[in-house]
């Protein structure tokens, strides 16, 4: 009996912290910052990208236009193209999920999300103390609800603290976002500088200049070499930022939904043969 009362005043106990919790918004307005820097982040590293597939482009109908042969040198950045088409896709899902996740945050954290919580952990509360004739199912079941309603306000929040947790210290030392963009951004410049190159040399080139290109060959060797370096170099910026945003966008919210779908699963099996 002295066991039961206890565990009561446990209840109460609890309950009365998680209101206050719910209320002043003691760990929301951190998360929602998270998310919204997550979602900032995303957007400018996906301008990074097709920044670069623009000046990609341009590059891949940049020709240098020797006696008897016209070559384009910019399909040598055909696959990291395609790579980038690629991410595009990915950083869309990306910004999906993040938006995703600010509306769910949005509607947990709401004042009428609240009121229901509290008005549950009230009911659930003056329940424990009153007693009514063939309540068992009724009462098991509403306090089930009411776990799945306290799980849901602050599991959402908290997914926000998991994900900047594992990534400032499992991601970031070998897959820093903010670097990775920076030299996404180098990467677009250098191929800028390259196709400008090659378009004002072009136009400058007289015939014997061209001849002398033709038999050469120096001025063509170095211009596909640079583009091989940026492509290679960009190859792996892209590939990292691929890897980054899947895990920390995609694979820990999936994470997240299999938890909470055995959590709720778990709940309503509870005493149940």
């Amino acid at each position: 009996m002295i066991c039961k009362e206890w565990n009561k005043i446990v209840i109460v106990i609890f309950s009365i912290v998680i209101m206050i919790l719910a209320f002043t918004f003691a760990i929301d307005i951190k998360a929602k910052e998270l998310i919204d820097e997550s979602l900032a982040q995303a957007i400018v590293v996906f301008g990074s990208a097709k920044a670069l597939n623009a000046v990609i482009s341009l590059a891949q109908g940049t020709e240098v236009n020797l006696p008897f042969l016209t070559v384009t040198i910019g399909e040598i950045l055909d696959p990291i193209n395609d790579l980038i088409e690629q991410f595009s896709v990915v950083m869309l899902a990306s910004m999906t999920s993040l938006g995703i996740q600010k509306i769910l945050m949005a509607i947990v954290t709401s004042k009428l999300y609240n009121i229901i919580l509290a008005t549950s952990l009230i009911i659930l509360n003056i329940w424990l103390f009153f007693r009514f004739k063939k309540d068992e199912k009724a009462r098991s079941l509403f306090f089930k609800v009411t776990i799945v309603l306290i799980f849901l306000r602050f599991a959402i929040p908290f997914m926000g603290f998991v994900n900047e947790l594992a990534y400032d210290n499992f991601v970031k030392p070998q897959y820093n976002i903010e670097i990775l963009n920076q030299n996404i951004i180098k990467t677009k410049e250098e191929v800028s500088r390259v196709t400008n190159e090659t378009i004002g040399q072009k136009q400058e080139s007289s015939f014997f200049d061209k001849v002398v290109e033709k038999f050469g060959s120096d001025y063509y060797d170095k211009k596909i070499a640079e583009y091989q370096n940026a492509a290679d170099s960009s190859s792996e910026y892209i590939v990292d930022l691929i890897t980054v945003f899947i895990f920390q966008t995609m694979l820990l919210p999936l994470a997240f939904l299999f938890v909470l779908y055995y959590f709720i699963k778990g709940i309503f099996n509870i005493g149940k043969d």
